[in-house]
C-alpha cells in the first residue's frame, strides 16, 4: 500500500511537472520574488532597525543632526519597503498567470486521458466520479504551487537568513536553535507520512460522494420514474457518512501532531529568551544584535508553524490528485 502511495505521489509530481515545464520562466519569476519578498521584508527591516538602535545605544544625538546621522537608515528603509512591496507585486502576478496557464494544459491533459479510455472504462465508473477527480486534479496544483510558494520556500528563506546573519555574531545560539529545527522538522515529516494514507482515504470517500450526488441529480428522471428515491437515498447517507469517519480521522492526526510541535515552539522561545535575558552580559552581544536575534528566531519559528498546515495541504493536495493520476 504504501509503495502503491510513493508511486501515485510521484507520477503526480511528474504530470505536475510537465505542466511547470512549459511556464518555466513564470515559474522561475514567482519562486525569485518570493526569496527577494521575505529577504527584504522579513530580515532587511530589522537588521536596518538593529543598526539604528545600536546607534541610538551609543549616545544621543542633538535634534538639528538626526537626518544627518539617521538618513542613510531611513533611505535604506524606505529603499526596503518599496523594493519588497514591488517583489510582492510580482509574486501575486506570476503566481495568477502561472495557475491560469497550468489550469489549461491539466484540463487538456485530463480531457483528452478520458476521451481515449475505453468503453469498459467508461461503464465501470460514474461519470460524476470521473468530472471531480478531474476538477480536483486540476485545483490540486494550484494548492501544490500556493504551499510551495507559501509555506515553504519562506521557511527555507528563513533558515538561510538567520543563520547567514546571526551565526558570524552569536554562533552557539544558532546552533542550538538550528538543531531545535531540525527536530521540529523531522517530527513534522514524520507525522505528515503518518497521515498521508489517512487523506488518500479522505479524499477517496469525497470522490465517491461526490459522484452519488452527481449521478444522482443528472439521473433524477430515471430514479423517480424507477421509484429508488429511497435507495439512491441510502447509498448517499452511505457515502456521507463516510467521509465525516475518515476526515474526523484525519482531523485527529493533525491535531496531534500539531500539539506535539506547538510545544518544540515553546521551547524555542524559551531559549531565545533565555539569551535575550543574558547575551550581554555573557557574550556582549549588542542590543540592536538582541533585537535581530527576538525578531528572527520570531519569524522563523513563525514560519515553521506553518509548516504543520503545509504539510496537510500537501496531504490533501496529492490524494485530490490520485484519481486522475491513476486513470492518467
Amino acid at each position: 500500500m504504501a509503495t502503491n502511495r510513493s508511486t501515485t505521489t510521484r507520477r503526480t509530481l511528474h504530470y505536475y511537472w510537465q505542466v511547470t515545464r512549459k511556464h518555466f520562466g513564470l515559474f522561475a519569476a514567482l519562486m525569485a520574488s518570493t526569496f527577494l519578498f521575505v529577504a527584504l521584508l522579513s530580515y532587511g527591516n530589522p537588521y536596518v532597525m538593529s543598526l539604528v538602535v545600536d546607534r541610538v545605544s551609543t549616545g544621543s544625538v542633538e535634534s538639528d543632526q538626526v537626518f544627518a546621522v539617521y538618513g542613510p537608515y531611513i533611505a535604506a528603509l524606505i529603499a526596503i519597503n518599496v523594493l519588497g512591496q514591488a517583489a510582492s507585486k510580482l509574486q501575486d502576478y506570476t503566481m495568477y498567470k502561472l495557475e491560469i496557464a497550468a489550469a489549461h494544459d491539466l484540463a487538456t491533459m485530463s480531457f483528452d486521458a478520458l476521451c481515449n479510455q475505453s468503453m469498459s472504462f467508461h461503464s465501470n465508473r460514474f461519470g460524476g466520479t470521473l468530472v471531480s477527480q478531474t476538477s480536483k486534479f486540476m485545483s490540486a496544483y494550484q494548492l501544490l504551487l500556493e504551499t510551495i510558494t507559501f509555506p515553504f520556500l519562506p521557511v527555507i528563506c528563513s533558515v538561510i537568513f538567520t543563520c547567514a546573519i546571526l551565526a558570524p555574531r552569536v554562533p552557539v545560539y544558532v546552533v542550538i536553535l538550528m538543531a531545535l529545527l531540525v527536530v521540529y522538522a523531522c517530527v513534522s515529516y514524520y507525522m505528515y507520512k503518518r497521515i498521508l494514507s489517512l487523506n488518500e482515504k479522505a479524499a477517496s470517500a469525497q470522490n465517491q460522494l461526490s459522484g452519488e450526488l452527481s449521478d444522482s441529480v443528472a439521473n433524477i428522471l430515471a430514479v423517480k420514474t424507477s421509484g429508488r428515491e429511497d435507495y439512491e437515498r441510502a447509498l448517499f447517507d452511505q457515502a456521507n457518512r463516510q467521509v465525516v469517519e475518515r476526515d474526523s480521522k484525519r482531523m485527529w492526526a493533525s491535531l496531534a501532531r500539531g500539539i506535539i510541535t506547538a510545544c518544540i515552539t515553546v521551547v524555542i522561545m524559551s531559549v531565545v529568551a533565555v539569551f535575550i535575558a543574558g547575551g550581554n552580559a555573557w557574550y556582549g552581544i549588542s542590543a540592536g544584535t538582541l533585537v535581530m536575534m527576538f525578531t528572527y528566531t520570531y519569524t522563523v519559528t513563525n514560519q515553521f508553524n506553518f509548516i504543520n498546515n503545509g504539510l496537510q495541504r500537501f496531504n490533501r493536495a496529492f490524494g485530490d490528485a490520485s484519481g486522475m493520476t491513476q486513470t492518467l
